[in-house]
């Protein structure tokens, strides 16, 4: 019975993720990335290969906003 209570919270937090984009204040870019990567786990053993590859793109663009810190989005001539 717990399986399904936990199932069902993941469940709730990837809509809240993927829909809403909303984070709890003071999580940083990597502890969302840590926690993403936890739920990514989390639906690779229920199979869930469509919410896994959502749950990636997110973590990719994170990845990539860190590596842009600092960078113009001027291009250069």
């Amino acid at each position: 019975m717990t399986e399904n209570y936990l199932d069902l919270t993941v469940d709730e937090v990837y809509d809240v993720i993927t829909n809403i984009n909303v984070w709890p204040k003071g999580f940083t870019k990597e502890m969302k990335i840590k926690f993403i990567n936890q739920m990514i786990n989390h639906f690779e053993e229920r199979e869930e290969y469509e919410k896994c590859a959502e749950l990636h793109t997110i973590v990719q663009r994170l990845e990539d906003s860190q590596q842009n810190i600092g960078r113009s989005r001027i291009e250069p001539n």
